[in-house]
Order: structure tokens, then C-alpha cells, then sequence
């Protein structure tokens, strides 16, 4: 309360209400006027401000249609990449998978194995590749059983040695020859 006494001087009193403060200071003047000359009224004051909110909402509504643009512009753009990216990963499978094909990979493997090498799936580009390998080794094992001659019946072996002889005997080899004489008569003894 000794504020109040200070401020309202000889016009407090003890037990004032709250309408006898207001009617106490509507009567004080607490600044001079003269020192007012400097400032703007309030009307002029509003109506400037009222100005500025107006220029600032326009300035806020192009700026706002310029952002937009370009936030527009970046999601066609984002767009245009994600395309770009999608088709060259599309252009790298294809590549991949024919020249997998012409490592005679299946063609449901050469695909999977494409399109882990594109992702970076190395787990799934090895198993591929020993499925492949193993499927090779059977094949190439399978063509030599085909291709390999029946082997003849029973312990016949019918080597003709007198070509060898007549080498070793024109090469002046004697211990060749007479090695070879030997075996050839072991064969012929044991046919008899």
C-alpha cells in the first residue's frame, strides 16, 4: 500500500475502494503533455499499422504463390528422379539377366540373380551362382557318362604290340623292345 499512498499523495485515504482509486487517479496527471509532442497519436499510429499488416498479408500471399511453385517444382523433380532411378535399374536387370542367360542360367535364376546384383544382395547372388555350378558340374558329368564308350566284356585286352616293337626297334631302343616282346607274350599266354 505505500505505493498507492505515493502515487496518490494527499488524495489517499485509509479503507479507499476500488472506485475511490480509479476516481483518485483520473484526476492525477502523471506525465506532462508537452513531452507527448514527440509521438504520433493513436489513430495515426493504427491506421499506419493497419497499413503495414495489409502489405505484409500480401506480401505473405506472393511469397506464399512463389513457395509454392516451388515446392511444386521440387516434387516434379523428385518425381522425375525417382523415374530416371526406377528405369535405370530396370535397364541394369535386363543387362544383367541376358548375359546370365548366356551363362546358360535358368531363366527364373537369371532374373533373381540380376536383380540381387542391382540391389546389392550378395547372400542371394552366391547361392545363385553355387546352384548354378552345381547344375553345371551334373550336366558336363552327364554328357561324359553319354559320350564315354561301353568298356568290352569280361578281361580282354587285345593290344597289338608289333607296332610298338618295330618303333622301338627302329629307334635302336633293345630294352624297349625287348620289354615289349615280353608283355606281348605274357597277353598271348594268357589268351591261350
Amino acid at each position: 500500500m505505500a505505493d498507492l499512498k505515493v502515487l496518490l499523495g494527499e488524495a489517499y485515504k485509509e479503507d479507499m475502494t476500488l472506485e475511490d482509486v480509479n476516481a483518485a487517479l483520473a484526476e492525477k496527471e502523471f506525465i506532462s503533455k508537452d513531452s507527448l509532442s514527440e509521438y504520433v497519436p493513436k489513430n495515426i499510429a493504427d491506421k499506419y499499422a493497419t497499413e503495414a499488416a495489409d502489405y505484409k498479408k500480401k506480401w505473405k500471399a506472393a511469397a506464399s504463390e512463389q513457395e509454392q511453385k516451388q515446392i511444386e517444382e521440387a516434387e516434379r523433380q523428385a518425381q522425375i528422379e525417382e523415374e530416371l532411378k526406377t528405369l535405370r535399374r530396370a535397364s541394369k536387370v535386363s543387362e544383367y539377366e541376358k548375359q546370365h542367360l548366356a551363362l546358360k542360367y535358368d531363366e527364373k535364376d537369371a532374373k533373381e540373380i540380376a536383380e540381387a546384383l542391382c540391389d546389392g544382395d550378395m547372400d542371394t547372388v552366391f547361392r545363385l551362382q553355387k546352384k548354378h555350378e552345381e547344375a553345371l558340374q551334373k550336366t558336363i558329368k552327364a554328357d561324359l557318362m553319354k559320350n564315354m564308350p561301353t568298356p568290352p566284356a569280361g578281361n580282354q585286352a587285345n593290344v597289338d604290340y608289333s607296332k610298338q616293337i618295330a618303333e622301338a626297334q627302329a629307334s635302336g631302343n633293345m630294352v624297349l623292345m625287348a620289354s615289349l616282346i615280353r608283355q606281348q607274350a605274357a597277353v598271348n599266354a594268357n589268351n591261350q
